[in-house]
């Protein structure tokens, strides 16, 4: 049986206060020693640009900010599956349009080579506004969120 490949996917912009925690938590991971078949992508981009990087993998989990419907540093796991926007709030990249929508044109458009489950680590934002800096609410929450991935790593979540 050949290793799943996992992509954990870091979003954010560094110039947008609690938006850039997504990078940080890319830049600790990739310090860490991950299993072979774990690839760690930080980007800034918009989504459509990301699809060609998602495809090819058989689980995905993608860290980001939600702007709405968490408190500040509150950390969710979500199965991107069967979610609805109303459940997502506004996780959004830097240009309009949403993750959600973006995995869905993903399927729309290469549904053999988008990843099987998809997985969001997201946290609750205190502020995304112009600046540098995450709030003591969403730096406090750095540890859960990497105990969270590394749970669905260790437990193979991610390929069920």
């Amino acid at each position: 049986m050949r290793a799943r490949k996992i992509l954990i996917l870091c979003v954010g912009s560094r110039l947008m206060k609690d938006d850039a925690l997504g990078l940080v938590v890319g830049e600790i991971l990739l310090k860490r020693d991950l299993p072979a078949e774990v690839k760690i992508f930080e980007t800034g981009l918009d989504v459509f640009t990301l699809l060609d990087e998602i495809t090819g993998f058989d689980g995905l989990i993608i860290v980001d900010v939600v702007k709405s419907g968490l408190s500040p540093g509150e950390v969710v796991v979500v199965d991107l599956g069967g979610l609805s926007q109303e459940h997502v709030g506004e996780i959004q990249s830097l240009h309009d349009i949403d993750v959600v929508s973006a995995i869905r044109l993903g399927y729309e458009l290469f549904r053999d080579k988008m990843p099987r489950r998809i997985l969001l680590v997201g946290v609750g934002a205190k502020e995304i506004s112009p600046g540098i800096g995450l709030s003591e609410e969403v730096e406090k929450a750095i540890p859960k969120i990497l105990e969270s991935i590394s749970r669905l790593l260790e437990l193979d979540s991610i390929n069920d």
